[in-house]
């Protein structure tokens, strides 16, 4: 019996593309410019970009862009600078990149689009009783913002995010905290995303799990770990009551 869903949210439940690939672009030219890192041919741009996931016209399903934390975003870039000779300490890289996103983010004004009416979406789920979680890799002021922008915070039991010292996705301490919060068991919870380390951060830690396909990964990229794949999130009211019927 699914009791509670632990969404992810960038693919799942708002259009990654219209967002995230842009404020790349965006934000790794001005960390190199910080940096005073020479660059004159855009050689190094192109390879970090590339080091996270990012090529001209795809985003990697695999690469760090699709589902890690700025800390391990942190990592890739650090390892890719120092095959350039640039040397500079990942704590460093981690604390530029965090606020280099937060405030281009928070100067500009990002559309989120969203792949049915989310309060609407909500609503519905709360009146079967679900809990309603979030798990992301982003940072705790960015998706509280987003959850705010689109009128859904309210709904929320648990958001789970990057506050500096919660261990990212597929660690399962977001499922824990969950858990303590709503007092399911990980078996009553279904995680919700777009990535292949969403369905690994739910089988890992005992969930079921469902992927979605308004993200960055097709069918094949969930490589068997999700229990149930849909299109979109406007799906789940009727793919919950097909899982707790069968259950009954």
């Amino acid at each position: 019996m699914i009791k509670g869903i632990l969404f992810d949210k960038d693919g799942t439940i708002i259009d990654f593309f219209a967002v995230w690939p842009n404020l790349a672009r965006e934000v790794i030219p001005k960390f190199i410019r910080q940096n005073e890192i020479a660059d004159e041919d855009g050689t190094i741009q192109k390879d970090l970009l590339e080091r996270i996931g990012l090529s001209e016209d795809k985003v990697n399903p695999r690469g760090a862009f699709a589902y890690k934390s700025y800390g391990e975003i942190a990592d890739d870039i650090c390892a890719a600078l120092t095959d350039h000779g640039v040397l500079i300490e990942v704590y460093i890289i981690y604390m530029q990149i965090k606020d280099l996103f937060k405030n281009t983010i928070k100067n500009s004004t990002p559309v989120y689009k969203t792949f049915t009416d989310m309060p609407d979406l909500m609503r519905g789920l709360k009146k079967k009783g679900i809990f309603i979680g979030l798990a992301t890799a982003d940072i705790q002021e960015s998706a509280e913002k987003m959850l705010n922008d689109l009128y859904i915070m309210d709904f929320f039991d648990y958001i789970g995010a990057d506050d500096g010292t919660r261990k990212p996705k597929p660690n399962g301490e977001m499922i824990m905290e969950f858990r303590e919060i709503t007092g399911l068991k990980a078996d009553e919870i279904l995680v919700v995303g777009d990535t292949f380390n969403d369905m690994l951060f739910g089988k890992q830690n005992g969930t079921g799990t469902a992927g979605v396909l308004s993200g960055v990964s097709d069918k094949e990229d969930f490589d068997d770990m999700a229990d149930y794949i849909i299109e979109t999130v406007a799906e789940l009211p009727e793919l919950i009551d097909k899982i707790n019927g069968e259950e009954k």
